[in-house]
């Protein structure tokens, strides 16, 4: 079973009888964790996940309430699914690929059957919210998955299939072929021009950027995805340590981890330093294997990879590298950037600062307090700069901001739309132009992580087309009262202007359906061509 194909090209008016309802980070998937909390097996996963009758309520109030004649495209922006958190013991008849020491330890990877059992133990884990998925396609509603940095595995044509199958295999057989082509899974981004643009923003936040939307893959094994800090952390500390929230310990300073291991005490203390220890030889074995191995072949692959998805799109080169300019370095790729953002620096500082002050105290015991302090210098410089340090991890927002503004004018989006962050907001960036950031309705910890502090706000964007207008509002959903508006006002844009000349010599287009296939990895970009009479 596939989800919608690349066959031929068509140009597409930026209205095509659908109206637009835009979500994010749902985190499907994030209690999964059995193989590094055993306890999960007796506690929470035997109860309904919280986040179920949200997301059922909320999808089973739009499959009805769409205006007449017309239809909602929904866009989940990145992470529906938490594959990357998912811990689950590798083992199993269905596990063909061995896993690793690493895999040993943090449960199932990424390689491809890997991550299809981690779908299928997802969608086993919420049936009922792939049943009211499925209803939602069958009212003649249509969904585009856009990869995100927690479910980047479906990379995968065998994972993708798996999912497609997880919801349209509630439906009738004699329907399920028509279901799966109404489900476009995007590697980049989805938009419209003139009207949307769509993408998760992980590659504007060096810690989890994979550096190449299209080729995520490992540079030492191709049958995995490469590791970034976001990954490594997750699997080797923050799922395995109780006690650590994600959430707590986001772009924090390192007296928040230094209280951390206040409260973990010795034994817990030593534990995370052996799971901090491995993770960072992971990921400085990673800089230097890109260093090494990641040179001119990749990039040679890169740009061929990049040329199809061009040639499948009906994007240019130069668009698609234009936007590839406004993304971050990936952490990995700068061996200075690891050291700082894992502290590696402020650890060293203080192991050399506590060795230097060792020194002194004798020094100063045989030669006199004058040499020994004198040699204590360096002592209380290094304890200072691990202290202090030089910087400090920053989060992704003013980037993304920065980067919609471009996308924008890049795309000729009214909308620059993202998510990542868990952070809803609307900012204008240009005018005619505003950046969306969708916020999030799960959360990527187990169950007891989550601080209420740190509350899902459910909320999401819809765009309705009202006579010749395009209307956008961020809304938020309750359980008992259905969606309610935010603080942020409702948004009106006229249909996109007509492209000149110029811009019909590298149009932009919408890929269309042909027999099934395998899913091809390419995004939906649908040209505006709205008639001037349209627009009055």
């Amino acid at each position: 079973m596939e989800a919608k194909q690349t066959a031929s090209v068509m140009f597409r008016e930026p209205d095509d009888g659908f109206d637009y309802l835009l979500l994010s980070d749902i985190h499907l998937g994030s209690d999964i964790v059995t193989h590094v909390r055993p306890w999960a097996a007796t506690s929470w996963l035997l109860q309904d996940a919280d986040i179920d009758a949200q997301l059922i309520g909320m999808f089973d109030h739009y499959r009805v309430n769409c205006a007449e004649g017309r239809r909602f495209r929904m866009v989940i922006a990145g992470d529906f699914l938490d594959l990357v958190g998912v811990s689950l013991t590798a083992s199993g008849e269905h596990v063909l690929t061995p896993p690793t020491r690493e895999e040993q330890l943090h449960g199932l990877g990424s390689a491809p059957d890997h991550v299809v059992q981690k779908v299928e133990a997802i969608a086993a884990r919420h049936p009922n919210v792939f049943r009211a998925l499925m209803r939602f396609l069958a009212a003649g509603h249509a969904l585009v998955l856009v990869r995100g940095n927690h479910d980047i595995e479906l990379h995968w044509r065998s994972a993708q299939r798996a999912l497609v199958r997880a919801i349209v295999g509630y439906a009738p057989p004699d329907e399920q072929r028509e279901l799966a082509q109404r489900i476009q899974i995007c590697p980049w981004f989805y938009a419209v021009e003139g009207l949307l643009y769509v993408e998760h923003g992980h590659e504007f936040d060096p810690m989890c950027s994979y550096g190449d939307p299209l080729m995520p893959t490992c540079v030492r094994d191709s049958r995995r995805i490469r590791s970034t800090p976001f990954s490594v952390l997750l699997r080797h500390i923050a799922r395995p340590t109780r006690g650590l929230s994600s959430a707590a310990y986001d772009y924090v300073g390192m007296g928040a981890y230094a209280v951390l291991l206040g409260n973990l005490g010795i034994s817990g203390s030593a534990r995370i330093a052996v799971r901090y220890a491995r993770a960072c030889y992971r990921l400085v074995s990673e800089c230097f294997v890109r260093a090494v191995d990641g040179g001119r072949r990749r990039m040679q692959r890169g740009a061929a990879q990049l040329r199809r998805f061009a040639g499948q799109t009906g994007v240019s080169l130069e668009r698609l590298a234009a936007l590839r300019a406004l993304y971050v370095e990936p952490a990995v790729q700068s061996l200075n950037f690891i050291a700082r953002s894992l502290y590696l620096d402020r650890v060293f500082a203080l192991l050399f600062a506590l060795a230097f002050a060792a020194s002194a105290t004798l020094i100063g015991q045989y030669a006199g307090l004058t040499t020994g302090g004198l040699c204590a210098i360096p002592a209380v410089l290094l304890g200072g700069y691990a202290c202090i340090g030089r910087g400090s991890n920053q989060g992704p927002q003013a980037s993304m901001q920065r980067g919609a503004e471009r996308i924008a004018a890049i795309f000729r989006a009214r909308w620059v739309v993202m998510g990542h962050t868990h952070r809803p907001t609307v900012t204008e960036v240009a005018p005619g132009a505003s950046y969306v950031n969708l916020g999030c309705w799960g959360q990527d910890d187990p169950p007891d992580e989550r601080m209420a502090s740190h509350a899902s706000p459910c909320t999401f964007f819809v765009i309705r087309r009202h006579g010749s207008e395009y209307v956008g509002e961020l809304l938020s959903w309750d359980r008992e009262r259905g969606p309610l508006a935010t603080k942020h006002a409702v948004e009106t844009t006229s249909p996109a202007t007509p492209l000149t000349p110029g811009d019909r010599a590298q149009p932009a287009r919408e890929l269309s359906l042909s027999a099934p296939r395998a899913v091809q990895n390419a995004c939906s970009l649908r040209s505006s061509r709205a008639s001037a009479s349209s627009a009055g």
